[in-house]
Order: structure tokens, then sequence, then C-alpha cells
């Protein structure tokens, strides 16, 4: 199984359980076998080194998350807002159409709804799958674009309406292109590395300290790894738009199709 089915498999808070479970077993687990193997009081001889060395550690591995974490954000509401404005430009071609003469703008909005029902029912579980969207779909934009393309009326005054129509067409691809692009993520596999590899000697480095009663040491150190398996699980989440339990979704699109069908009903009023 892939990580992207993975991630679309498991409900979030199993999810969260394994990413932060295995944070806080790795963590404690080699703070206990260390405590095992070298006792305390061997362990307390390094605390003054460890506790500065320690602090820089986690200050840069703090900047590293906080940095990662603020950009995968920012792509992911970037995202979200694209597939709202991709839907919405659906919805101004369609009532654009209806500045034409009904033989011309009869078929533009049938293009328009069999673009927008294949975006819905054929792109988006591609993108959950983390594939860049559907042969169906672009099959579908391809003729709605030449439907529109190929729109021509005797009247001069409908020369805006057909650069309108042309121009909402452009917007749209760009919309899209903007969406497919988002489906891998943002994060590339050197900066999963650098987080990963941080989260391993930020988790392992309480093992260099030790105190006399184990129970509390364990709870900070358990706190430790699961504010870092938190913090890891987010990004692995907000990375891939499209897939896991937090995702966009085509809602907006879905909504645009069922209102284009309900005026479409009452003659375009």
């Amino acid at each position: 199984m892939s990580g992207l089915n993975l991630l679309n498999a498991l409900p979030l808070w199993a999810l969260a359980g394994l990413v932060i479970g295995a944070a806080v077993l790795f963590s404690v687990g080699l703070q206990l076998m260390a405590r095992r193997l070298f006792g305390i009081a061997l362990i307390a001889e390094n605390h003054e080194v460890a506790g500065f060395k320690f602090a820089v550690v986690g200050v840069a591995y703090a900047v590293l998350l906080a940095f990662v974490v603020v950009s995968v954000w920012d792509e992911f509401e970037a995202t979200k807002r694209a597939a709202d404005a991709e839907a919405e430009r659906y919805y101004n071609v369609y009532r654009n159409s209806y500045n034409f003469p009904d033989e011309a703008g009869a078929p533009m909005r049938a293009a328009l709804m069999a673009y927008a029902v294949a975006v819905r029912d054929k792109d988006w579980p591609a993108m959950v799958e983390g594939r860049r969207g559907s042969e169906a779909a672009a099959q579908r934009y391809t003729r709605l674009s030449y439907t529109v393309g190929q729109t021509k009326s005797p009247d001069i005054a409908l020369l805006p309406s057909v650069l309108h129509a042309i121009n909402l067409l452009q917007e749209v691809a760009d919309l899209r292109l903007e969406r497919l692009s988002d489906v891998g993520g943002h994060v590339t596999p050197l900066i999963w590395g650098v987080l990963l590899l941080g989260a391993v000697v930020t988790l392992a480095y309480p093992a260099f300290f030790a105190t006399p009663r184990i129970a509390p040491q364990v709870l900070m150190t358990a706190g430790l790894a699961i504010i870092v398996g938190a913090t890891v699980l987010l990004i692995l989440n907000l990375n891939y738009p499209f897939s896991g339990p937090e995702r966009v979704t085509a809602e907006a699109i879905d909504r645009v199709i069922e209102r284009m069908r309900a005026e479409d009903a009452a003659g375009g009023q």
C-alpha cells in the first residue's frame, strides 16, 4: 500500500495514533534502553553538555518545522481558493452563454456541464489517488474549448461576450493547471528527508538525560514526542491537499453544477 493509499484509507484518529505513537515509542523506548544500559549516574555526567546541545538542536528543528508548516498551510489554502475560483469561472461561463442566441449558447452550456461533471466525477477521484487528473476531463475540456472558440454571431454587439467567454475559458485552463500541479504536494523528498532526520535526532536526545524518578522523565519525553509527531502529521496531511482525512473536496464545483441544472430547468432565469 502506497503512502497516499494509507493516508486515504485510515481515519484521522488511526493515522494520528500511527504517527504520534511511533514517535512516542521511539523516543521513550530509546530513553529507557539508555537508562538500563548505562545507568542514571553515567548519563547524568553528560547533562551539562547535552543540555546545551539539545537546546541548539531543539531550536533548529523547531524553526524548520515552523517554516514547513507555514509553507504547506499557505499552499493548502491557495489550492482551496483556486478550486473555489475554478467553480466560480464555470458559473461565469454559464451565465455568459445566455448572451448568445440559443443555437450558440446551448452547445456551450452542454459542453460546460459535461466538463464540470467530468472534473467532479473523474478528476477528483484521480487526484485523491495522487494522479494529475483524468483523460476524460481533459477530453471534455478540449471539447468545451473548441465549442467556445467556434462560437460566432452576426451581431457585432455580441463581440464583447465572445471575448469574455474566451477570457473566462483561459482562466478555467489556468486554474485547472494550478489545481493539478498541487496534487503531488510541495514538500520535496529532500525536505522530507531532513524533516525525518531532524525528528529522529530530536527524539533521540532525551536518552542523554536521566533523573532518579523515571515517571516524570517518561512523561516529559512523551510530551516532546507527541508535539513532534503531531507536527509531522500536520505537514503530511496538508502537503497532499486532495488526499487524507482533511482534504480539498469538489463541493464548490458540485454546488455550481446543481445551480446550473436548476437554472437550466427554469430556462436560465
